[in-house]
């Protein structure tokens, strides 16, 4: 059943739709192959092949569910998600030309198949619907939100380029750049949605630090699986971050943890990175038991995240909510 009511305090007229319904997921990729039906010739094609890549479509779930914590399920809270998933999607794109990346989830990357001119204008005509989308929606304080992360994602990719192969990277800086590149977007889709859904100021500053801290730990995650992951279920070499110069928790735990590493300071300066000590620094991380360390600091996140979204009502929408932080701490275990 869908229907609609013009009792909004903005005054729009709002589409809600049932949650019971509706698969989200379905109704996600539903959506946004509807958003991109309008592409045509290459971008076409790029658009449509990151979007059969796959993905677990977690950041629109996020809208959806954070959003429907303060109030009930609308077309306008799934064009939200919609945009969001449409900004991840071109921020892959851009990261993939970045680190030159031949392949993502076992598929060949966009620049990989067209070239990087063609994914280029692939990623910006991403950004650019996504944004259109909120616009036409009439989603102002949402469009803001979105404007700044995709600000701070850029200004956390450039750090992070002049970060390489800087040993004395710190743990502030570590923090600043994932903070800024992954934990961001995460962060501003619960906020999202939960503004769609006219939540009161407090409420989705609480959501907001649920999502923020959830991307810390996803992202640290991702940094103990480069050294530890299964490649395949990954879907992309381990020790990516390293041999690229890009020095993550293990690694900065690892120098930090005892003198005896203080020879990994100067390999981590050479250009290119020298490959046969992937074995040496894969076997000291492991005896060292940094790794132990790091899963204890994404748990520390985790409960964070727990603390702020037991603040949130009671209802199926948190409990999915927790559901997907308990999955995320099992995925590092």
């Amino acid at each position: 059943m869908v229907y609609t009511r013009n009792d909004s305090p903005t005054g729009f007229q709002r589409t809600l739709i049932n949650p019971e319904e509706f698969n989200y997921i379905d109704l996600i990729e539903s959506k946004l192959i509807e958003a991109l039906k309008d592409s045509r010739g290459i971008i076409r094609k790029i658009c449509y092949h990151i979007l059969r890549a796959g993905g677990k479509r977690v950041r629109p779930l996020l809208v959806c569910h954070s959003g429907m914590l303060f109030g009930e399920a609308s077309e306008e809270l799934f064009q939200a998600a919609v945009s969001v998933e449409l900004i991840h999607m071109a921020s892959l794109i851009h990261d993939d030309i970045i680190d030159e990346t031949e392949f993502r989830r076992n598929q060949p990357t966009a620049q990989a198949l067209w070239g990087v001119q063609h994914a280029v204008l692939g990623g910006d005509y991403l950004f650019a619907k996504a944004f259109r989308i909120l616009a036409d929606q009439k989603l102002v304080e949402p469009l803001e939100v979105m404007a700044h992360t995709v600000q701070t994602m850029c200004q956390g990719e450039i750090e992070q380029d002049s970060d390489q192969f800087q040993p004395l990277t710190d743990f502030d800086r570590y923090y600043s750049r994932i903070t800024q590149k992954t934990a961001s977007l995460i962060e501003a889709s619960c906020r999202v949605g939960a503004l769609v859904c006219q939540a009161p100021p407090d409420a989705v500053e609480t959501i907001a630090q649920f999502g923020l801290h959830l991307g810390l730990a996803y992202q640290i995650i991702d940094d103990i699986l480069d050294f530890c992951g299964d490649e395949i279920y990954m879907g992309k070499p381990k020790f990516t971050d390293l041999t690229k110069g890009n020095l993550t928790l293990p690694i900065l735990l690892l120098l930090e943890r005892s003198s005896e590493y203080e020879w990994l300071k100067e390999k981590l300066q050479e250009r290119p990175f020298d490959q046969t000590l992937l074995p040496i620094i894969e076997n000291a991380i492991r005896q060292s038991g940094v790794l132990k360390e790091a899963y204890r600091i994404t748990v520390n996140h985790l409960d964070i995240a727990r603390q702020n979204l037991r603040q949130c009502p009671n209802s199926p929408e948190r409990r999915f909510l927790e559901e997907l932080t308990d999955k995320l701490q099992a995925r590092a275990n």
